[in-house]
């Protein structure tokens, strides 16, 4: 099993006082969103491989140095796989690209166009599309909603990789959450490109949405095209394996359709980073 989708940051460290205050309202309590080196290795016990990355958006208060995050992954490098984080609103964002990259040896990149605010079509995307394109590295995008109050929504509807995909047909692309609440949006492109996937992290603890989610990526025959991510430390392991296994309890007795427990198990076991082209 593999989970492609887990943050790493020290709070006090990489987010500013905006986005601790708006996390705690978002949960109705205080959170401390800090990820623990004991932590990140308990929970990615529970997997083969965890691709780890943290954020880079001025805007909204997240800066994780690509540093940090190569840090985590010397704990264990057997089990853990680094992605830098792209900004592409700021001065220096590629010098720091190709640190992450061929210094940092880290293998994909993480990008939050929401919340850095900046559209991803936008000519400011281009070098870091054109790079990791020419090199074959993936690009997990956060798509669907926040608790973040300046992170612009109209920058995180799955409909505007349509035209990503179209221009970068050989780039390897993941829309996290699927694109929620905007699944069907985001159904649609992963359907139409074959190099764009979703992730399916953080969706579980909603079970009527969850469930619509799935059952309408097998109406569309794309449920090869998702893939496992917990979301870390939002969600962890046991729950999100868990909730994927029960997506059809909230069906009960009514004679609703069922997601195939098959192809939820296909979805587990799915070999997510031969599909990304990152080696093992």
């Amino acid at each position: 099993m593999q989970n492609i989708h887990a943050h790493v940051w020290d709070q006090a460290l990489h987010f500013t006082g905006a986005v601790v205050r708006e996390a705690a309202l978002s949960r109705g309590r205080p959170m401390d969103l800090t990820v623990t080196a004991e932590a990140l290795l308990a929970e990615a016990a529970a997997f083969d491989r965890t691709i780890i990355f943290g954020l880079k958006a001025r805007r909204t208060g997240y800066w994780v140095p690509d540093d940090y995050v190569a840090r985590q992954v010397a704990l264990a490098p057997d089990r853990l796989i680094g992605f830098a984080s792209a900004d592409p609103t700021q001065p220096h964002c590629m010098d720091e690209l190709t640190h992450a990259i061929e210094d940092l040896h880290l293998r994909g990149v993480k990008m939050g166009p929401m919340y850095a605010g900046f559209d991803p079509r936008d000519a400011c995307c281009r070098d870091v599309y054109a790079y990791c394109q020419a090199r074959g590295l993936p690009i997990l995008f956060h798509t669907g909603t926040t608790f973040n109050r300046l992170a612009p929504l109209r920058f995180t509807r799955p409909m505007l990789w349509d035209e990503v995909a179209m221009d970068w047909p050989d780039l390897p692309m993941v829309l996290a959450h699927l694109g929620h609440p905007f699944h069907e949006e985001c159904i649609c492109v992963i359907r139409k490109h074959p190099n764009v996937y979703a992730d399916v992290a953080a969706l579980h603890y909603r079970p009527w949405q969850f469930y619509t989610m799935l059952l309408t990526a097998q109406e569309y025959r794309v449920m090869h095209k998702l893939l496992v991510g917990t979301d870390y430390p939002f969600a962890g392991a046991a729950e999100t394996l868990a909730g994927l296994r029960a997506v059809n309890g909230v069906t009960g007795s009514s004679g609703l359709p069922r997601v195939d427990p098959e192809a939820v198990e296909a979805l587990i076991a799915r070999d997510a980073l031969a599909l990304l082209g990152i080696a093992p």
